[in-house]
């Protein structure tokens, strides 16, 4: 395989950013932890720095250090059931070790529970940790996403509040002129994020859903700066001279499969080497969608963050089942590969319903594989492995 060379970019922005985060506190800059779906244009906006213990419990995964850590905070009294995310970033503090150096202290803990339940709870343990201050915005998702206008006032008078308690901490007023540069700079991210996941549905694809979870971190925690959109520029220009050169992310391309729910942090290179010898690629994953959505209105932003919350990230049955179908047309998928997420329930609960419906209506199949994003204890990599040859012989005696 020819290595995308755009991606070695990634380990300096990842040095470079937390290399700011330990420094913000000493430049003036208030330091405020959020999870990945929040309004980070605001933080930027008033020159704040954002921080994601999510992120850290990630490149905590991608490095190895899951088992140690984790058992840090099993220590304190957190079961193994919970969430590894959250095991490995409170595990850090009894601990003292993180592959980041740690993270700074924060002076505001914000947290949006459109994502799951296990966010509130974690941050609320990172507020007490730090003694900070922590806003929660609630997100009352209800039923298929039908238009709640009820909820609606109801989350934009939250982020409403949510200005002001920014402005309060940072000292002065929100510069709408300078917001309106972090949105167009959001915006522009996206953009290139999107154009980035769409050339998968080239065949060869120029790239897999390893490469793209390789290449989140900018989208994740640098959207709305310059920093990202630059390095979306040059991925999005690699991508495409190799698109026109048909160079193969996987060589001899035989199968072209999805992938459902978080990555495994750390068995990111040996799963993809395993499928790629196989001739398996990878082109897709509603996990990766996620951040080509989050473009929003720079004249009316509070509206379109308040609709993005309550209704394109209400993962409802229905609406991921027509979402995959229509995915399976775009990438010309022959398979469905569906991680069973012990961390994360929210993604996983209906699984089987999910992969059934959808082979229902395309007869297209799927595999469900029992594992966790970040924890290497819950589950055998050899169980999948022998899953997922199982599901590549089936695909194979269907031609």
């Amino acid at each position: 395989m020819e290595p995308i060379k755009a991606l070695k970019e990634i380990k300096k922005l990842t040095t470079d950013y937390f290399t700011a985060a330990h420094m913000a506190p000493h430049n003036n800059k208030p330091v405020v932890y959020c999870n990945v779906f929040t309004p980070v244009e605001l933080i930027y906006a008033m020159d704040m720095f954002p921080v994601y213990p999510e992120n850290h419990a990630a490149i905590i995964g991608a490095r190895k250090m899951t088992t140690e850590l984790s058992s840090a905070a099993e220590g304190m009294g957190y079961v193994i059931d919970l969430c590894s995310y959250a095991r490995c970033d409170i595990g850090w503090t009894k601990a003292g070790i993180s592959p980041t150096w740690g993270l700074p202290k924060p002076d505001l803990i914000l947290v949006i529970n459109c994502q799951c339940g296990t966010l509130t709870k974690w941050f609320e343990v990172l507020s007490r940790l730090y003694n900070a201050p922590m806003v929660l915005i609630d997100i009352p998702h209800s039923g298929n996403g039908e238009e709640d206008p009820a909820a609606e006032a109801y989350v934009k008078r939250q982020l409403e509040e949510l200005i002001k308690t920014l402005e309060t901490i940072a000292g002065k007023s929100l510069d709408q002129a300078k917001l309106k540069q972090v949105m167009a700079l959001s915006r522009q991210a996206s953009e290139l994020w999107t154009r980035m996941l769409v050339m998968g549905e080239n065949i060869p694809s120029p790239m897999t859903v390893f490469d793209q979870f390789i290449s989140m971190f900018p989208i994740v925690s640098q959207r709305g700066t310059e920093t990202a959109v630059q390095f979306y520029r040059n991925l999005v220009q690699e991508l495409e001279e190799r698109t026109a050169s048909k160079i193969p992310a996987v060589p001899n391309e035989k199968f072209r499969l999805f992938w459902d729910n978080l990555p495994i942090w750390s068995e990111l290179g040996k799963l993809s080497g395993f499928l790629a010898d196989r001739g398996a690629a990878v082109v897709t994953s509603i996990y990766t969608w996620a951040w080509s959505q989050l473009a929003v209105n720079e004249q009316d932003p509070l509206s379109d963050w308040t609709r993005q919350y309550l209704y394109t990230f209400n993962l409802n049955l229905e609406y991921r089942i027509e979402k995959y179908i229509e995915l399976a047309k775009l990438y010309s998928l022959d398979g469905f590969l569906f991680h069973s997420n012990r961390s994360c329930k929210w993604i996983s609960q209906d699984v089987m319903a999910l992969r059934d419906a959808i082979t229902e209506r395309t007869g297209i199949p799927g595999v469900i594989f029992e594992a966790d994003q970040n924890d290497p204890r819950l589950y055998s990599f050899e169980n999948l492995e022998r899953h997922i040859d199982s599901f590549l012989e089936l695909l194979a005696s269907k031609r």
